[in-house]
């Protein structure tokens, strides 16, 4: 039997509505997606925690997520039916699933579970932006400096399609087109400068690349993959967008310990206060989950694949780099439908777009551009 590696812990609490909440029709109205698993529906965590606007509240801590709500804890095990509420146990229908990555949760026990909760209010847009832009300023008077970043390169091809396509070849071309796009929109506001690790097909460490960007005091990091997988590789599919869980200040950088860069967190602690002493640690990190979150809400708009949502990973590059930073994978080229989409030279120039007009987003949203501008 596979050993469980996961425990998750999430406590809840609602202030005083008056509408009663009904998981069921929440998805239904915000249209979100669900996965039919051996005859059970399923609901991704992520979209839960955004029907409750709990995800500025999440935090994961090795094996623990928390979700600061207020006095309702429920904490379960991947592949396992036990649920404990409270100090109760509770047996669901089916087991909690992960699958790529994604934690998806029975619809119909969780529906059950939250059919005595009050419906949260909708975030107000005015107190998202007092939060963030409040954090971090940026002085108008110098220059803003974006640094694209595409993966891979040269004698590290990345990963490669069933027909031959090469993730490295995807990253730079969708780069240089977003670079493109970014540099004819932005010839009225001079002071913003697009630079690239790379243009060519050459090979760059990932040290390398976490130096340039601190060597032209770049003030944004966005680096550009394509996606791969062990399992299901002909039938997996989205988009994602990674931001980092911790920043690191290095003098002398550390040898990655992977071909893909992942720094794993060796923190053990568990205490309740350091876990949400984490939910709010920099400034650096909050601008770039906004940025990553602005990066999906453009993709989900323009393409027609799953959004698999925004998440928290130490890559090498986003750890590493002292400015906010996002790596987003525009799709898998494991999936050979897929591969032959991101052949397509249409295909790129779109998706190459709506990159850039993510990252115009945030720029706005930081008074980096000004609110009218591109309208």
């Amino acid at each position: 039997m596979k050993h469980i590696k996961y425990i998750f812990a999430i406590i809840f609490a609602f202030s005083s509505i008056c509408l009663s909440f009904n998981l069921k029709e929440e998805i239904k109205v915000k249209k979100l997606p669900t996965y039919i698993i051996e005859n059970t529906s399923y609901l991704s965590l992520k979209s839960l925690l955004k029907i409750l606007n709990a995800e500025d509240s999440y935090g994961k801590l090795e094996d623990r997520v928390l979700i600061v709500y207020d006095s309702k804890e429920i904490i379960f095990r991947i592949n396992d039916k036990r649920l404990i509420v409270s100090g109760n146990t509770q047996n669901l229908s089916a087991p909690i699933k992960e699958i790529e990555g994604e934690i998806l949760i029975p619809v119909n026990d969780f529906s059950q579970l939250f059919s005595d909760a009050k419906k949260p209010e909708p975030k107000a847009e005015t107190e998202k932006k007092a939060t963030v832009s409040a954090d971090v300023t940026y002085n108008k008077n110098k220059d803003f400096v974006i640094l694209i970043d595409p993966g891979h390169g040269g004698s590290d091809a990345g990963a490669v399609g069933s027909y031959g396509l090469k993730e490295k070849d995807v990253n730079l071309d969708v780069a240089l087109r977003m670079s493109d796009y970014l540099k004819k929109g932005l010839k009225k506001y001079p002071h913003i400068q697009i630079y690239l690790t790379r243009d060519t097909d050459i090979f760059i460490s990932l040290e390398k690349r976490v130096q340039m960007s601190k060597s032209i005091q770049a003030d944004l990091f966005f680096s550009i993959h394509t996606n791969s997988a062990k399992h299901n590789r002909y039938d997996v599919s989205g988009f994602e967008t990674y931001y980092p869980n911790s920043k690191a200040t290095a003098y002398n950088l550390p040898t990655p310990s992977n071909i893909d860069g992942l720094e794993e967190d060796t923190n053990t602690s568990s205490s309740l206060s350091e876990i949400l002493e984490e939910l709010n640690r920099t400034n650096v990190i909050d601008d770039s989950r906004t940025l990553a979150d602005f990066v999906q809400e453009r993709m989900a708009e323009r393409l027609l694949t799953p959004d698999r949502g925004t998440k928290r990973r130490n890559f090498y590059v986003l750890k590493f780099t002292p400015m906010p930073s996002v790596l987003t994978e525009i799709g898998f080229i494991c999936n050979p439908n897929i591969e032959l989409n991101l052949k397509d030279i249409e295909v790129r120039d779109a998706i190459a777009i709506t990159l850039g007009n993510a990252l115009m987003d945030f720029l706005k949203f930081k008074d980096v551009l000004p609110k009218t501008a591109f309208n």
